[in-house]
Formats: structure tokens, C-alpha cells, sequence
């Protein structure tokens, strides 16, 4: 009786651990099947969300900026200017008349102005791998004609990012221009003794970390071009085959920005010359002229240091400049010949060299104050030029310095903007010299005061 009873528990036993068993395997069975379902719809909706981001990552997001701007200016003198006489340059020197009792060139004028009106449009992405990709055109309607106004391309450039480079390739501004740009109510930032220029180039700008940076360029003449033997012209760059080079490491902190940078300019002033060539024949000897081609070039270097503090509504930018060369910066400088060899038409040049420097102050938002002053001193060049007539340069030869303090007041309200200032910039003049450098022998000032209207969108 006992043995029975002992094998039907044994059974009951074998019985209740099968069942339970199948119980649990039905269990493992069914989440194994619900985790395999979630991870099905989990992949479903990723592989979604992915072709979704792809195509938003197709799409070019566009973004239409710019503005309306009028300028109504009163000048004192008669200017060396651009562009509806809105660029304002330096004051002219005198030109007495015959009797060498008036100065023609003392006369004031009234401009007004709208055609530097602009107009941008930026556009973003695609992703091209893991650069994110951005373009910009830009034009205003300052291409001054003859007898009209017309669309002046003023930025065009593609741009290429990645977390600690990007490239750009196109035109936009120079690095010197704008590494530290002035903020002035004119026209013309401060030129010609701060920088001005926007040139093709190749630009690549490199995040070293901890606020380091470093920007090498690659750069083309044009619009903004040296001044030669031809006037302002792009041939001479185009001639050199050798392209503008600039470098710069910088430093950006929290409120204070400074750096250094250097700049590179080597052009061809001439590619073909004139030489007299001498045939004797039958004891009779005739002299023709007969063009060669030459390889002439004018190199400068160009070191420029710059900085930058900024404190709540405080904004304080410096700069210095050691220039050689840099007529296509708008700057009073350029170059001469020095020597001519006549067996085959070269000639030797020197750059003339000019020194610079600008401080620039701000302060406000809605309501702002600020004030531009800066001097620039030319050098003249390290050796005599074949004469006065054999070097050129941007402005008057017989330049020895120019200074500019520039005070201005802006009310800000939204889209808005209403902004006065006055300018008074003056200029020393003296004689021509062999090597470029002149000693001031009067002083001509000019007291341009403007009023600006903006409305932005």
C-alpha cells in the first residue's frame, strides 16, 4: 500500500513539473516573440526617421536679407571719391588758378544718394558627408556708369564646414579687411587708412582649440586691383600667375580678441617691354625698336597686427598696419621702377611702404555713439625710381600723410535706422619726390557731415 502511494506522488509530481514547464516555455515564448516585434517597429521607425532626415537634408533652405539705404552728404572740398562721390577717399590738393590766388578745388557739394541699397541671399545645406554646406550672394547697385547706376556683385562664395575647418571659395572680403572692420556710418570704413577689399578667393579657417584659430588664403585680383604702368588694371596679377597669400593665427576670448597676420603680393607690371635693337649692314648701322617679352615682378610683404575688446555694450577695435604695396586695399601706397636694363627691356621695382593704424569706439544698441580716428604715414620706397613719372600709386603721389576723426550718433528703432556723422579728414601735402616720399608742405582738410536712413529686412 505504501509503495502504491509512493508512486503516485512520484507521478503527481513528474506530472506538476511537465505542466509547468510548458507553462514557462509558453511564457519565454510569447516575449520572445513581443521583444522581436518591438524591435521590428523600432528598426521601421528609424529607418523612417532616417530617410526622412536624408531628404530634409536635401532641401535648400533660402533666406532673403538686406536693405534700403539713402545718404544725403555735404562736403566742405572737392574729394578724391568713388562711386557717385559716396566712397569718400581723401581731400584733393590745391589747383590754383591762373593767378594763383583761389584754390578751385575749395568749393563745397551736396550728394544724395540711395543706390547703396543691397540686397543678399543666403542659402543652406545640403550635408555633403560631414560638412555642412552653405552658399551667399550679395549685390548692391553701386557699379557706377557712365550715365547710370547698375547691379554690383558684391559676395558669391560657397562654403564648407566640419567641426574645426571649413573652406570658402569664391569672392567676399579680404582677410585684412576684415579681420577687425570699423563700424562708421560712411560709406567708405575708414579708408584709405584702414582696409578695404573683397577679392576671389580660396580661404581655408582652422579651430586649433581654446579660442585659437588659424585662416590661410589664396586670393585674385578683382574687383579691387593693384595700381602700374597700365592704371588700375588686374592684368598684373593676372600676368604673375602667382596668387595673393595671407595667413593669420588669432585668438578670441570671452571679451577680447587679438592676432597677427601677414600678407604676401607679388605682381608682373609689365608683360612685354620695348627695346632699340642696332643691324649694321654695308658699313650703314639703323636702330629699330622691337617689343620682348619680360618677366618683371614687385613683391610686399605685409604685416598687420589687430585686436579686438568687447564688454556689454562696449566695443573697442584696433589696428596696425606695415604696408607694401597694398594700392589694391585702397590704401596710399604702390610701387615704382628703379632700374632698366635696355639688352632686354626688365625692369627692377620697389614697393612703396606706408605705415597705418585706426582706433574704432562704440557704445549702445537702440541709442549708439561712436567715434573712428586714425593716421596713416607713407614711407616711400627703399630706393630712387627712374623719375617721378616711373611709379604709381593709389590717390596723389605727393602724399605725406592723412588723418580722419570721424564722431557719430545712431538711433536704432527695429528695422530702422537714422545716423549723423561728421568727418573731418586732412591730408599733407608737399613736392614729388625721387623715392616717393614727400614732406608735408600744407595741410588740405575737408568736413564731410552725413545723415544716413536704413530700413532693414
Amino acid at each position: 500500500m505504501k509503495q502504491i502511494l509512493h508512486l503516485s506522488l512520484l507521478l503527481a509530481l513528474v506530472f506538476t513539473s511537465s505542466s509547468l514547464r510548458a507553462q514557462n516555455e509558453a511564457i519565454n515564448i510569447d516575449s520572445l516573440k513581443a521583444e522581436i516585434k518591438q524591435e521590428l517597429k523600432q528598426e521601421i521607425l528609424n529607418d523612417v526617421k532616417a530617410e526622412v532626415e536624408i531628404k530634409q537634408d536635401k532641401k535648400l533652405n533660402f533666406n532673403l536679407y538686406g536693405f534700403i539705404r539713402n545718404f544725403v552728404c555735404y562736403d566742405t572740398r572737392q574729394n578724391l571719391a568713388s562711386m557717385g562721390d559716396t566712397f569718400n577717399i581723401m581731400p584733393l590738393d590745391e589747383l590754383l588758378n591762373e593767378d594763383g590766388t583761389e584754390d578751385l578745388n575749395h568749393s563745397s557739394e551736396l550728394t544724395f544718394v540711395a543706390f547703396t541699397t543691397r540686397l543678399g541671399l543666403d542659402i543652406a545645406g545640403p550635408r555633403l558627408g560631414k560638412a555642412t554646406s552653405m552658399a551667399k550672394v550679395e549685390a548692391d547697385f553701386c557699379g557706377y556708369g557712365v550715365n547710370n547706376t547698375m547691379l554690383r556683385l558684391r559676395h558669391a562664395y560657397v562654403k564648407l564646414a566640419w567641426d574645426k575647418v571649413s573652406v570658402t571659395m569664391g569672392q567676399t572680403w579680404h582677410p585684412m579687411a576684415i579681420q577687425v572692420l570699423p563700424t562708421v556710418v560712411g560709406f567708405s570704413p575708414g579708408v584709405p587708412i584702414a582696409q578695404f577689399n573683397r577679392t576671389p578667393q580660396l580661404n581655408i579657417d582652422v579651430k586649433l582649440g581654446k579660442g585659437w584659430n588659424f585662416l590661410a588664403a589664396a586670393m585674385y585680383q578683382h574687383p579691387n586691383t593693384s595700381v602700374g604702368p597700365n592704371g588700375a588694371s588686374y592684368d598684373y596679377s593676372r600676368w604673375s600667375k602667382i596668387p595673393e597669400l595671407y595667413a593669420s593665427v588669432k585668438h578670441a576670448g570671452e571679451k577680447f580678441t587679438f592676432g597677427v597676420g601677414v600678407d604676401y603680393l607679388s605682381i608682373m607690371p609689365r608683360k612685354t617691354s620695348t627695346i632699340v635693337r642696332e643691324t649694321t649692314l654695308d658699313g650703314v648701322t639703323t636702330s629699330q625698336s622691337v617689343t620682348v617679352k619680360v618677366n618683371d615682378r614687385v613683391t610686399g610683404i605685409s604685416p598687420e597686427v589687430f585686436a579686438n575688446y568687447k564688454s556689454g555694450l562696449f566695443d573697442l577695435k584696433w589696428k596696425f598696419i606695415y604696408g607694401q604695396n597694398l594700392a589694391h586695399l585702397t590704401m596710399i601706397s604702390g610701387f615704382g621702377a628703379t632700374s632698366y636694363n635696355p639688352e632686354d627691356g626688365s625692369y627692377k621695382y620697389a614697393p612703396i611702404r606706408n605705415a597705418a593704424t585706426w582706433l574704432n569706439m562704440t557704445y549702445g544698441k537702440k541709442c549708439q555713439v561712436g567715434i573712428f580716428g586714425g593716421f596713416t604715414q607713407n614711407l616711400g620706397a627703399k630706393d630712387d625710381f627712374l623719375s617721378v613719372d616711373d611709379f604709381w600709386v593709389r590717390g596723389a603721389k605727393n602724399t605725406d600723410y592723412i588723418y580722419r576723426i570721424a564722431p557719430f550718433v545712431s538711433y536704432n528703432a527695429g528695422p530702422l535706422q537714422l545716423a549723423f556723422e561728421v568727418d573731418y579728414t586732412a591730408v599733407g601735402y608737399g613736392d614729388l619726390a625721387i623715392d616717393g616720399r614727400t614732406d608735408a608742405l600744407r595741410e588740405i582738410g575737408n568736413l564731410r557731415t552725413c545723415l544716413m536712413v536704413k530700413y532693414s529686412f
